[in-house]
């Protein structure tokens, strides 16, 4: 494992006391997730322990403490950049393909976890050979001593005209699924799907229009368990068939539930499922997850608005890049803050759906690089420019890629962005028999780079929410789904190429999935309307169909988006369109 950083104070002081804690509790390891008890993707900062004892920013990571050293595992996308966040004499950064096999081999002793942070399925995938201890209360809390408190936002209401369903029917669904299981009790664990089948949202976690929140649906009561002080009385006024619970209420609920219980052991904790002990309990996948992915005529007319609108930001962000004369004197930080400028102004527009990833040069080979104020690089001389960014809009969540070239791209940079972008196409024009997984169609967008010997290390596409989570399943566009696509599911599309030390490539539409016009089979159609980078393509390298291509996405952007526009992005989306295709 490649060796760079120095070392650091703050972090070595955090481990030894760490160090300390094992000790007193008998055990040689401790396993730090950078996920909460809800499981989050994108935890609130007083969850960020990962963050706290290794510095690593990352949204997928996993720190195990030993007595002499310390690993931080993470998957294709944080790879460098863990290399460059971390203290790497007290870190050594591992693959998380290399994670159970390094795990086995370091300890033979007990190492000891948080129960209220890992399920029973992860533990039983990962480490069912490790010697686990469990230990309640977080060892990282007792050591964080300025740790940010719970949050407590207001809950809000989202509005069926964004929605296309009551929160009474959706929860008729769950009755109904549970009467199919002849089940008296199901229990929702995850805040994505709390938050969509009661059509509530907050502001629990950055970027992320959530409650944490738990719910347990019975065949007469709905009982939500977060803060009630939370709720004005107008929201509780219009959900007055939901009983709200203060979060230490759970248990007690659950203890005097009878009868069979749903829940899914992949997004409970081991904490929570202990609570289940002496019941009569089964394992389902959570139905929220899958209803949710498939979105209705409502939610998929509400998704083409807001794609509009951001693509109108995102075009007004690319003239101004294209016509700012003094671009060497602003930074990728910089330009992070101006594009949210932009999107700020648009119609619907709540926050971004993600901090902006904006990678300069070699910086762009980072796959999910964070410049940070004070450290990022300035725009100075030639190189490629990559952005990939996102809005929460009441409506849809929305997240897009544009790779772009500042002064004159090389013939290698053009064949790679061309060969990138000829995948792009092929995902995007396919037509599939109904019952397509993911995993089928991943291979289209890699195909030409796989001529070449390359390839990316991420999947090429994953599903997105409806002003929830930018990253949402369970259906994905990559190499081990296998959930069926279905008409109304919104995926990205968003293949790339990294060469580590000099420049990244990666183009992002998001798409939906449609019936086809020949029966029995679905396409795609795209949501993202903004243009790719004219300067970066080899024409010589597409076909007629790609051609053809272009030129109907084009027409599209001079329709749908052009009109949204000041008259200086006008202008540079005219040159961009115009002057080849239309």
């Amino acid at each position: 494992m490649e060796k760079t950083g120095g070392g650091r104070p703050e972090v070595a002081e955090r481990l030894r006391i760490l160090r300390g804690l094992l000790e007193e509790n008998g055990a040689s390891g401790y396993f730090v997730p950078s996920w909460d008890e809800y499981m989050s993707e994108y935890p609130p900062a007083c969850a960020r322990r990962l963050k706290y004892i290794t510095g690593f920013t990352g949204s997928n990571g996993l720190a195990l403490i030993l007595m002499d050293k310390a690993f931080l595992f993470t998957d294709g996308r944080y790879l460098e950049q863990a290399k460059r966040e971390l203290d790497q004499e007290n870190f050594t950064v591992v693959d998380f393909r290399e994670m159970v096999s390094t795990v086995t081999g370091s300890s033979n002793q007990a190492i000891a976890y948080d129960p209220e942070l890992f399920t029973p399925s992860y533990l039983k995938k990962f480490f069912a050979e490790a010697n686990l201890k469990p230990i309640n209360g977080n060892l990282i809390d007792l050591i964080w001593p300025d740790q940010p408190g719970r949050p407590g936002g207001v809950i809000y209401l989202y509005e069926e005209e964004f929605t296309g369903q009551s929160h009474i029917d959706k929860i008729a669904l769950c009755r109904n699924f549970s009467q199919a299981q002849k089940a008296s009790h199901l229990v929702i664990t995850a805040p994505d799907s709390v938050c969509w089948l009661l059509n509530l949202r907050s502001d629990d976690v950055d970027f992320l229009p959530v409650m944490l929140a738990r719910v347990i649906v019975t065949r007469a009561q709905v009982y939500l368990f977060v803060d009630p002080e939370r709720f004005p009385a107008e929201v509780v006024s219009q959900r007055e068939n939901i009983t709200i619970l203060p979060p230490p209420r759970f248990a007690q609920e659950i203890a005097g539930l009878e009868g069979l219980i749903l829940i899914d052991e992949n997004t409970a904790s081991v904490a929570l499922m202990e609570l289940l002990q002496g019941k009569q309990f089964k394992s389902v996948t959570d139905p929220c997850q899958l209803w949710k992915s498939i979105k209705n005529p409502v939610e998929i007319r509400c998704a083409e608005e807001s794609h509009i609108q951001d693509a109108a930001a995102i075009c007004e962000f690319l003239a101004y890049i294209h016509n700012e004369k003094n671009l060497a004197s602003k930074t990728e930080f910089d330009l992070g803050v101006i594009l949210t400028g932009f999107r700020s102004k648009q119609k619907g527009y709540v926050m971004d759906s993600f901090p902006v990833i904006c990678g300069f040069q070699e910086n762009g080979a980072i796959i999910h690089y964070h410049a940070s104020e004070g450290k990022a690089k300035p725009i100075k001389g030639e190189g490629i420019l990559l952005i990939d960014s996102g809005g929460q809009y009441k409506g849809a969540t929305t997240d897009i890629t544009r790779t772009i070239a500042i002064g004159k791209p090389t013939a290698e940079q053009k064949k790679r962005y061309t060969q990138v972008l000829k995948g792009h196409i092929a995902l995007a024009s396919i037509q599939f028999p109904a019952g397509t997984t993911g995993a089928s169609l991943d291979i289209l967008a890699r195909q030409y780079l796989w001529q070449d010997g390359e390839n990316y290390a991420h999947g090429t596409g994953h599903g997105v929410g409806s002003f929830l989570s930018v990253h949402e399943g369970p259906q994905s566009i990559s190499p081990n789904n296998t959930v069926k696509l279905q008409p109304g599911m919104i995926l990205s599309n968003e293949p790339g190429y990294y060469k580590t030390g000099e420049f990244g490539i990666r183009i992002e539409n998001l798409i939906y999935v449609k019936e086809a016009v020949t029966r029995g089979y679905l396409c795609f159609e795209v949501l993202t309307l903004v243009p790719y980078d004219n300067s970066l393509i080899d024409y010589a390298l597409l076909s007629r169909e790609e051609l053809n291509y272009l030129h109907s996405y084009y027409q599209k952007i001079a329709e749908k988006v052009a009109p949204l526009l000041s008259e200086e992005a006008r202008g540079w989306l005219e040159t961009v369109i115009y002057t080849r295709f239309l």
